[in-house]
């Protein structure tokens, strides 16, 4: 009998411990899925389960809100106070509240685990009036429709904000809507930051610079942080050691080029990329040696940085190439954008038969970043400022040319 007796008390520790452990963990799904409610009738009837045949266990007044944790059936289970149990759904009118996604890319329903219409991105807000057990119905305004989403990856605490970005790969027709039958707003040029809004379809939505909310292909856009991810680049900071190269009044071409090599490396790397410098001090490499590092890494790229010098009044950027085909893109896609950061005359790009590009198998260019013979471009170049500019107009010279590759 003491055994008996023993086991009893022990089985219902046990199921007192369940109990609290399972009203615990509704309690847990409750507040992350519920939402209020008002009450729409004069009194509304609250019955232990859904359906008229079962129990009244208490009654509600018109104007009363409730605490909603589950829709189904054309019923409601919700709370008020120490009251609990189901309601006729039509007799309770939802109150909102707003929620973010908390996942990557939230796929976005017709119902629940129905088909999808699009996705929602991380931090996207949405209104939640409605839910049917582990799914919430909700209106997302980036997409224009009401639709279901898992509430697994909708929290009711607002996100830090974040805005996440695409850019266009090529010119590109920015739609009213999400399909080619869609009047077109306007045309944006390719290379253009876009802030991502949501998608639908296989389109994008987006919002430009300016402001203009559309839609765009796909296809036609681009993550950019995956534009320079895995890159081999190779840097060459021209002359070295022994071979000072050029020389102004001050500065002295090697010194230069090492300089605007350690600015430029460290923006290549936080985009991704791998960068390896043919000499990281004042060093002498031979034409054949830094050419030999370009092909023996594979590289992506290879730039050679240099300081150009001819008469007092000389002055500009220009960048060469030597196979039209190989390195030309590469060539003209750094030209302009140097240009464009230094605000230096742009001499274009242009054809050079130099040692390292022509003997190179990589895609390659030289870089010639001013004048050093003109005392006032010489003082320019030399100015941490231009060192800047000219490394970010490189930096988005390369991120233009791998933006489509």
């Amino acid at each position: 009998m003491l055994k008996v007796a023993s086991f009893g008390k022990l089985l219902l520790s046990f199921l007192v411990l369940l109990s609290f452990s399972l009203s615990f963990y509704a309690d847990r799904t409750e507040a992350a899925y519920s939402f209020q409610a008002k009450v729409n009738a004069d009194v509304l009837n609250v019955r232990s389960q859904p359906g008229t045949a079962y129990s009244i266990v208490g009654k509600l007044k018109q104007g009363q809100v409730v605490t909603v944790y589950e829709q189904k059936n054309g019923w409601s289970r919700i709370s008020y106070g120490s009251l609990k149990g189901w309601v006729a759904s039509q007799y309770i009118t939802a109150t909102t509240w707003t929620g973010y996604v908390t996942a990557t890319n939230l796929n976005f329903r017709s119902a629940p685990g129905g088909s999808i219409l699009g996705s929602l991105p991380k931090g996207t807000a949405v209104k939640v009036y409605g839910a049917d057990g582990s799914w919430l119905k909700v209106y997302a305004s980036t997409l224009n429709k009401t639709g279901w989403v898992s509430s697994s990856y909708i929290t009711k605490q607002k996100p830090a904000t974040t805005v996440t970005k695409v850019v266009l790969k090529v010119n590109t027709n920015i739609r009213k809507g999400p399909s080619t039958s869609y009047p077109i707003l306007y045309t944006e040029k390719a290379g253009t930051f876009m802030e991502k809004l949501g998608v639908s379809n296989g389109w994008v939505k987006v919002k430009s610079p300016g402001g203009v909310v559309g839609w765009v292909y796909g296809p036609l856009v681009r993550d950019p942080n995956t534009v320079l991810k895995g890159k081999v680049i190779v840097l060459d900071p021209g002359h070295g050691g022994y071979d000072s190269g050029t020389m102004g009044k001050t500065y002295l071409e090697k010194t230069l080029t090492l300089r605007t090599a350690l600015e430029l490396k460290p923006l290549l790397e936080n985009a991704g990329a791998k960068v390896i410098l043919t000499r990281s001090s004042d060093t002498y490499l031979s034409l054949t040696q830094r050419v030999n590092i370009s092909n023996n890494y594979k590289a992506h790229a290879f730039i050679s940085l240099h300081y150009n010098a001819y008469s007092s009044t000389s002055s500009g950027v220009m960048t060469f190439y030597y196979s039209s085909s190989k390195d030309a893109p590469l060539a003209g896609s750094i030209q302009s954008s140097l240009a464009a950061s230094t605000q230096l005359r742009n001499m274009g790009s242009k054809y050079g038969n130099y040692h390292v590009v022509r003997e190179n198998k990589q895609p390659a260019a030289l870089v010639e970043l001013g004048f050093l013979s003109n005392p006032t471009e010489e003082k320019l170049v030399a100015t941490t400022t231009y060192q800047k500019k000219a490394a970010k107009g490189i930096y988005n010279g390369l991120f233009r040319y791998f933006l489509t590759r």
